[in-house]
């Protein structure tokens, strides 16, 4: 008993430092960086993927609504399949997203990689992982989240110049993680959208 005792500290802690691993192992940017055009990077491990996608069609809109699917419409509850496919264009290729769950808990995330949109034969895949998917969903929220409070909502919309900012699954996906007990605040000070709310308030 004595020595079980002495190990458990050991154990709590290597359990903790495996969760903040496993946290650290998926990672997520995005930003604007001219009229219309976004960038950033997939990061799983040691692959790290660069994105630069048009406003030819709406990214962040696409993925959060499939991301909340997930969630909202558990088919897999009734056992069937629950899943996403969330296309990116790019100038030349594209990036297909393909996101789902088997028990509501995990997720699992293909991404393929197509240098020519048109050529099948084109596609790679080029991230195959299974993650918690609470954690996953933080990560994108919580890089967005930074986002839209540096840029703010008018900002987004004149620079993306076309599509707003899909305010209604960011905030849908950011309160079931708030409500699920895994989202620590950004602390993150206000930018423009600190403005804009006041505009909202006067």
């Amino acid at each position: 008993m004595k020595s079980n005792s002495i190990d458990a500290p050991d154990n709590i802690m290597a359990s903790f430092k495996e969760q903040s691993d496993m946290k650290s192992l998926f990672d997520f940017t995005y930003e604007l960086v001219a009229g219309g055009k976004a960038t950033g990077n997939i990061s799983f491990g040691e692959q790290k993927v660069p994105f630069t996608v048009n406003n030819s069609s709406n990214p962040l809109f696409d993925l959060l609504k499939g991301m909340s699917s997930l969630i909202f419409e558990p088919s897999h509850i009734w056992g069937e399949d629950n899943i996403s496919w969330i296309d990116w264009y790019e100038e030349v290729g594209a990036l297909k997203w393909i996101l789902s769950t088997e028990d509501g808990m995990h997720i699992l995330v293909k991404i393929v990689k197509y240098d020519d949109i048109f050529d099948e034969s084109s596609a790679n895949l080029i991230i195959d992982m299974k993650y918690d998917m609470q954690d996953f969903f933080y990560a994108i929220i919580n890089k967005l989240d930074i986002f839209i409070k540096k840029i703010g909502l008018l900002n987004y919309e004149q620079q993306w110049q076309k599509d707003e900012f899909p305010l209604t699954y960011f905030l849908l996906l950011k309160k079931y993680l708030i409500e699920k007990g895994n989202w620590i605040p950004t602390n993150e000070k206000l930018g423009t959208l600190s403005d804009e709310i006041d505009f909202l308030l006067a």
